[in-house]
């Protein structure tokens, strides 16, 4: 099982705060949560995020997840 947590623009877009599931991939992991989020949501992909899994940054989109995995999707931070 693998954690996934959504933080920013993502979880607010979404509507998804967090989920588990049975993914193999990162890749599973976006189109999991694009089918979770509500109704109309705004769809999100490996480029809209910063990707934290175990707690380090993972910056290549072809990653492989194992059982008890935590996943960390989070918006870009944006100023102004």
């Amino acid at each position: 099982m693998v954690k996934v947590k959504m933080f920013g623009v993502i979880r607010l877009g979404s509507g998804v705060k967090e989920f588990d599931c049975e993914a193999k991939t990162l890749q599973e992991t976006f189109d999991l949560l694009n089918i979770k989020s509500a109704p109309g949501a705004e769809k999100f992909s490996f480029n809209d995020a910063i990707v934290f899994i175990n707690g380090t940054r993972v910056t290549k989109a072809k990653y492989d997840l194992q059982d008890g995995d935590e996943v960390w999707l989070m918006s870009p931070a944006s100023g102004g």
